[in-house]
């Protein structure tokens, strides 16, 4: 089943939306991408509506890259 997921960049300070793990850039300076097998789509889109606009770039582009820092 293809679902968009949460990646985190375990090293490198990122967090990556994709349906799979190999849609996404590779890990900077070492670093792994490891998937966040707690995600939850319908969570995120219920604290933050906005989290919508990322959805799209993720089914536009294959991916979406954030700062770990951001909200989401």
């Amino acid at each position: 089943m293809n679902r968009i997921q949460k990646f985190v960049e375990v090293g490198g300070g990122r967090t990556g939306y994709a349906l799979t793990a190999a849609a996404l850039p590779e890990a900077r300076n070492g670093a792994v991408w490891k998937p966040d097998p707690s995600f939850s789509v319908a969570d995120f889109i219920l604290d933050d509506p906005d989290f919508v606009s990322l959805l799209r770039v993720v089914l536009r582009d294959g991916h979406a890259i954030v700062p770990t820092q951001a909200k989401k």
